[in-house]
């Protein structure tokens, strides 16, 4: 190990310009809009896994189980899809509580308007505890 790490000293970086201040903010935010748009995505990817499995798509397509589906068709585990459907039912729950007497509309796909910037743990504790979220 301390091979690897002798030899990586001597790797020559390129030449970097001064960061100011501004040149950080934009990088900053650019990594923000990124961090939101990859919530978003997952938040839209669980929304659709959870009407797969829901729809128990993989009975129509001829597979013997939601495992052998999940690897053949998405290439993740069954594991991997769990935890999807833990997060699609968490940002259902949190949404439902957060709109709960307003006038919101309630459409099946609306993952994107689900997410609240919370990690896949964090999520699941808050659906928790949704009538705390609600009050």
């Amino acid at each position: 190990m301390g091979e690897q790490h002798e030899d990586q000293e001597h790797v020559a970086e390129p030449a970097r310009l001064p960061l100011t201040a501004t040149r950080a903010q934009k990088m900053t935010a650019g990594l923000r809009e990124a961090m939101d748009d990859v919530r978003r995505s997952v938040a839209v990817l669980a929304a659709r896994v959870r009407d797969t499995h829901a729809a128990r798509i993989w009975r129509v397509l001829g597979m013997s189980s939601w495992e052998s589906y999940c690897e053949a068709e998405l290439g993740i585990s069954r594991a991997q899809a769990y935890r999807l459907l833990d997060v699609a039912r968490s940002l259902t729950a949190i949404h439902d509580a957060v709109t709960a007497g307003t006038e919101t509309s309630h459409t099946r796909d609306s993952a994107a308007a689900l997410d609240y910037g919370l990690s896949q743990r964090a999520l699941i504790a808050v659906s928790a505890r949704a009538g705390d979220v609600a009050d």
